[in-house]
């Protein structure tokens, strides 16, 4: 870029005077006479709206208490339901008492019924993480899905132990269940026993909604020794084990906390606290906030005002003065037009000046600078952004369809046996693969929306292959959910685990996706343990991902994710492909950092 020269100093002389004191007087004084009348006023709001903001969040947090503890009680309560239903149940009858006396047919038609209701009573609420029966008449506990081994006496006590509430503990796990018949006595197996075993992370996650802002909650039980934090900081789940026994020492009754907000000091900070206490769980929701928090900000309305109104004066003073000069307007123009300069709207951007002064030199040589800009921006920049584009285009257009013609034809195998529940699941990933493919003409997506479209499409294919093939997910390290990356990365590679490396295996198949934060990035590997690949077509795989572009090949999924990748990071990224610690092909991805990738020239930025 040309330097620019410096621009001759204007004449002392030149513009007209004015009066030294009029018109800088008036604007001084019409200021004052309006910027002070609204200062008090706004004093006054402040202090009207401090009491109403107090107000509103003592109505806020008892509503969010509440409404949180409400929905707890009644997922929990429909799960309970459940499982009083499920008791009744004639297969479990059957496998509880006569199961020696079933066929075999008969015996693996039941277990296999039963393992759909398990099914359904871990998706009965949000809050389930597993739900399991044991039957001691064939001495295995069953699962949604496997058999494992039976359950613990001590396990079994548990749940005949349990009180009138929903929840109760077995090594630090929260839980629920029933045991039928329930008056069995202690040391005798039941018929059969369901336990329901809750996540306290999804709980946690849940109270986090209910919480909002910079506060806590606690909820924790008042029989049972047991307590959940919506954060894992020691320091969120000290202050709020605080804030509960202050609570607990200062009432009797802890019903008379429900609908109140109260205020309570914990280590020389001021917490506002309200409490919900829930019989059906046996347990008490206390939601807290710092008083700071709605405070604070207040008092930070009142410094900022004043500064804005010391400001707002100085501005008039440098005003009055660029009102003598006849500067401050030409001038204003001149940065205004610089402020609007970008790629979409350099046509838009001409300034005119009606005096024959410096301000019509600048104005001029603005202008055409504007249009010298405008005309390489056309030739270099645009055309290289469009260029990109268009190979981005293409290549995602490339897309292997085959999955498509797969996934109709189990659709169809579906249909013939009836197998309505796995039709359902189906469906719905199927819906969500496809609309995520179709949502956008965007060419970028976040990595986790990447990877949730990755996920429906490995759900689909454990669908397909059943338990041949397991696929294994390491979850997104914290600070990378939003990192962008090419549309379609992650799909295309795990098919080609699919498609090529485990065609040949006839169960036991495996895929790993692991994502570890390194410094340089973060680094993303697809490894399966195929038995079918040679060091020959390893080798010739590396050949293509190096090898030139040739007009009128086929690209293949590997050699699309790759050049993706280069076009949006760089030509140092891509596909690095060796064999994996499970025998298969391993291929790894680094995404750089932001700050790594800033300056590399990208499609569709806008």
């Amino acid at each position: 870029m040309k330097r620019l020269l410096p621009l001759p100093a204007v004449p002392q002389n030149q513009g007209p005077r004015f009066g030294r004191n009029s018109l800088f007087f008036w604007i001084v004084f019409a200021f004052l006479l309006a910027i002070v009348p609204v200062y008090v006023v706004a004093m006054a709001l402040n202090e009207s709206g401090s009491r109403s903001v107090k107000k509103e969040i003592s109505s806020s947090m008892q509503s969010r208490a509440r409404f949180f503890m409400g929905t707890l009680e009644q997922e929990l309560g429909n799960t309970v339901l459940l499982m009083n239903n499920l008791s009744q149940d004639s297969d479990f009858q059957k496998l509880g008492t006569i199961a020696p006396a079933l066929g075999r047919t008969e015996y693996f038609q039941a277990v296999e019924r039963v393992q759909g209701k398990m099914r359904l009573l871990q998706s009965s609420n949000p809050y389930i993480t597993s739900a399991e029966v044991y039957i001691p008449q064939i001495e295995k506990t069953i699962r949604g899905t496997t058999y494992v081994e039976p359950m613990a006496e001590k396990q079994i006590e548990a749940i005949r132990r349990k009180s009138a509430s929903y929840l109760f503990t077995f090594e630090d796990k929260l839980q629920m269940g029933l045991v039928y018949p329930e008056y069995g006595s202690s040391g005798k197996s039941p018929n059969f026993a369901i336990l329901v075993t809750l996540d306290r992370y999804r709980v946690q996650e849940a109270m986090k909604q209910a919480v909002g802002g910079s506060g806590g909650a606690v909820l924790t039980g008042n029989m049972i020794p047991w307590s959940v934090s919506e954060s894992s900081e020691p320091a969120a789940a000290e202050i709020g084990d605080k804030l509960m026994g202050q609570i607990q020492a200062g009432s009797r009754d802890l019903k008379e906390l429900s609908g109140k907000v109260m205020p309570v000091k914990v280590s020389g900070t001021r917490y506002w606290v309200s409490a919900q206490p829930s019989d059906k769980l046996d347990a008490m929701l206390v939601l807290y906030a710092p008083e700071r928090q709605f405070l604070q900000s207040l008092g930070m309305y009142r410094f900022i005002f004043t500064g804005l109104s010391i400001f707002s004066l100085l501005i008039v003073l440098a005003f009055s003065v660029w009102i003598y000069n006849r500067i401050h307007q030409p001038l204003n123009r001149l940065v205004r037009a610089f402020r609007r300069l970008n790629i979409e709207n350099l046509q838009q951007v001409e300034l005119h000046h009606g005096h024959p002064d410096e301000f019509h030199y600048l104005y001029e040589h603005f202008n055409e600078m504007v249009k010298r800009m405008q005309m390489l921006i056309q030739e270099v920049y645009k055309q290289k952004i469009h260029a990109q584009r268009s190979e981005l285009k293409q290549l995602q257009s490339q897309i292997n369809p085959h999955f498509l013609y797969n996934s109709f034809f189990t659709l169809h195998q579906m249909a013939e046996m009836w197998d309505i529940d796995n039709l359902v699941l189906f469906t719905r990933h199927l819906g969500e693969y496809f609309r995520f493919i179709t949502r956008s003409a965007s060419d970028e997506v976040k990595l986790q929306s990447e990877i949730q479209h990755a996920q429906s499409y490995t759900s689909i294919q454990t669908i397909r292959f059943h338990s041949w093939i397991t696929v294994e997910w390491d979850p997104i390290p914290p600070g990378w959910s939003n990192r962008t990356l090419p549309l379609l990365t992650l799909q295309p590679l795990i098919e080609n685990a699919y498609e090529h490396g485990l065609k040949s295996k006839q169960g036991d198949g495996r895929i790993e996706i692991r994502m570890t934060a390194e410094v340089d990035g973060l680094r993303l590997s697809i490894e399966d343990n195929g038995d079918a690949l040679t060091d020959k077509q390893l080798s010739g795989l590396k050949d293509k991902l190096r090898g030139p572009e040739m007009e009128g090949e086929e690209v293949t999924g590997l050699v699309n994710v790759h050049r993706r990748l280069q076009l949006m990071f760089g030509g140092q990224s891509g596909l690095q492909l060796t064999r994996g610690l499970l025998g298969g092909l391993r291929i790894e991805i680094i995404l750089p950092l932001e700050e790594e990738t800033q300056d590399v020239p990208v499609a569709d930025r806008g």
